[in-house]
């Protein structure tokens, strides 16, 4: 009778906890005891905190489903996916409310490509644990703790003792550590009042005064929060103006906001009616097996260098999607069925840049390479000029997301999508070289994440009628250097320009997700289980790499070398040694989640007996 732990019950956790159940659903003659310790409503995670309806997703609600895999043939499907459960449950528009209940006039249905708020989605997670529990197998038991996890302890005679902030202890035999993202202790309030995290908004949302200048750092998903936060949520709103064009309302409360990055541009948005082309598009270069060649698979593993060898594969791959769908819009199947023939022959005989500068005179030119770092070696006269580049870089990708019928372009850059489970094989678990892992983390995973990670079209939008509206600028370039005097004066002074241009502002919203690290955790079981010797950061030959060594069947490896064998880690903490964590497990692109936490499941199932 195998008992596990799951400790932290988001997305994550839920993904734990649905393998578990399918597993005893398969073994009905072994009794599971499943323990969940999540100090907050199950499954919700982050999405459980009661958020306004501007804060909304950035997948299409068609994309999400915690029922990872078809049912089989008998098998009696349990839960529903998200669309499908907002369906049932009666959701609808009410302007920009998601509500229930009966519609009232002018309102509209839910389409599978809205983005919904994502409060809804913690009502949705909440939803399915609670029918989990409910159509559980009577081989399975769930007991639910109302606690964090403080630490974990071996046992003299195996299994886990996992304690509890309440002063209770659960003994278990496997621990599943989902725990999601913690900020480090020395981040929050490190700088004054006057530097703040991104959330919860409304922390600051009701302090700033009208037209008070606040510096934004960041300029992907969490600022498109914090822009939202200040906006709309001190009462601004939008007229369509049509041709995808939108004008600000300002309520007179909004204070003005200042953007700035360490890359300079803001996340491209999701084109309309965006598909998962997991599945849907099949990759003809960068394929698993020119990633075996290369890694020198069978055989000894060789590492990777990203930018050498990994790259020209993503881009050739992605240039080739984009020629083919541009031919099959001029001239039909055989059209697209000659480009990608004639492609990959030139991939083959080595003039693969030749014959895509052919087709650049008949289909116009696609440079994967130019998306992909864009404002590498760019320079700007002054802040003016490098608004106006900020402003025309959105614009233009706003009027490729708005293509109904499917931008080359934009299927081009969601073919880092398809990829990526490649691009896992080639880099995770030490995959690359040590100077080409810390370049890849630092350089080149945000960029993948800036072309295929963002909003919806709508906050690009909203971004542009914000700078028409003189409520958002840009002024220092990218890469800006920040400097907090000791009175808590706060300068942000431009290092890029050729015009030099700094500012004092009035309050600084850090508006980026940190990179996980187990040095300075604000995690109590984290900083317990690297002091007593649990966890250890990976390493290259004794250089430190960031983030958590694992094996590669997920289990921790303690600082004496050896996998911590009864326990398994999962998600963002994991970012680093694993590759693009930070997601809700779901079908598709995202169903990777199910399959590497069904290798814990299978490896608890085949411990207690069942094969």
């Amino acid at each position: 009778m195998p008992s596990v732990c799951i400790v932290g019950l988001g997305p994550w956790g839920l993904c734990a906890l649905e393998r578990l159940t399918a597993a005893a659903r398969r073994f009905p003659e072994t009794h599971i005891d499943v323990h969940v310790v999540e100090p907050g409503r199950p499954g919700g995670g982050i999405y459980s905190a009661p958020l306004p309806d501007h804060m909304i997703l950035n997948t299409p609600c068609g994309q999400h489903s915690l029922y990872p895999f078809p049912a089989e043939d008998g098998e009696q499907r349990y839960g529903l996916g998200f669309y499908e459960w907002l369906r049932a449950e009666g959701y609808h528009w009410e302007g920009l409310e998601c509500r229930t209940g009966e519609p009232g006039p002018g309102s509209t249905p839910i389409t599978p490509h809205d983005f919904l708020p994502r409060r809804v989605m913690g009502e949705y997670l909440a939803w399915f644990y609670d029918v989990l529990q409910s159509e559980a197998p009577v081989n399975v038991e769930i007991t639910h703790h109302r606690a964090c996890a403080v630490d974990v302890q071996p046992l003299a005679g195996g299994g886990e003792s996992v304690l509890l902030d309440d002063g209770a202890v659960v003994v278990v035999d496997h621990v599943i550590m989902t725990t999601g993202h913690v900020r480090g202790h020395h981040i929050k309030g490190r700088l004054g009042p006057w530097v703040t995290e991104a959330y919860p908004v409304k922390a600051y949302r009701d302090q700033v005064r009208p037209g008070e200048k606040v510096a934004v750092e960041g300029m992907a998903l969490t600022a498109a929060d914090v822009i939202t936060g200040l906006t709309i949520g001190l009462g601004g709103s939008y007229v369509d103006l049509g041709e995808g064009q939108l004008r600000y309302v300002p309520s007179g409360r909004e204070p003005t906001l200042y953007l700035f990055s360490r890359n300079g541009f803001p996340y491209c948005a999701k084109p309309f009616g965006a598909k998962d082309p997991v599945g849907d598009y099949v990759p003809a270069i960068c394929t698993v097996d020119a990633i075996k060649a290369l890694k020198g698979v069978p055989g000894p593993k060789r590492q990777m260098d990203a930018r050498a060898e990994l790259l020209p594969l993503i881009f050739a791959e992605m240039e080739l999607c984009y020629y083919t769908r541009r031919a099959e819009l001029t001239g039909g199947r055989a059209a697209r069925e000659h480009t990608k023939r004639a492609l990959l022959e030139a991939w083959s005989a080595g003039t693969f840049v030749q014959e895509r500068a052919r087709l650049a005179e008949d289909y116009g030119e696609f440079i994967a390479r130019d998306h992909l770092f864009l404002g590498e070696g760019w320079t700007y006269r002054d802040s003016e000029d490098y608004e106006a580049r900020v402003r025309a870089d959105v614009a233009a990708d706003v009027r490729e997301a708005l293509v109904e019928e499917g931008s080359p372009v934009k299927m081009a850059l969601e073919t880092l999508r398809a990829l990526r489970d490649i691009q896992r094989l080639a880099v995770e678990f030490k995959g690359l070289t040590y100077e080409s892992h810390l370049d890849f983390t630092a350089n080149i995973r945000g960029r993948f994440a800036r072309l295929v990670a963002g909003p919806p079209v709508s906050r690009s939008q909203e971004l542009l009628a914000l700078m028409e509206a003189g409520i958002v600028k840009a002024p220092f370039g990218p890469r800006p250097q920040v400097v907090v005097d000791d009175d808590g004066t706060i300068t942000v002074r431009s290092m890029h320009l050729h015009e030099p241009f700094e500012m004092v502002v009035d309050r600084l919203v850090r508006a980026h997700l940190d990179f996980p690290s187990l040095v300075g955790s604000g995690s109590p079981l984290i900083n317990n289980l690297v002091s007593g010797g649990r966890l250890r950061q990976v390493d290259y030959d004794g250089l430190p790499a960031g983030s958590v060594d694992l094996t590669e069947d997920f289990h921790p490896v303690s600082t004496d070398g050896e996998p911590e064998r009864r326990l398994w880690l999962f998600g963002i903490l994991t970012e680093g040694t694993r590759y693009f964590t930070l997601y809700i497990p779901s079908p598709k692109s995202r169903v990777r989640a199910f399959m590497d936490v069904g290798v814990a499941v299978d490896e608890i199932m085949a411990g207690a007996g069942a094969s």
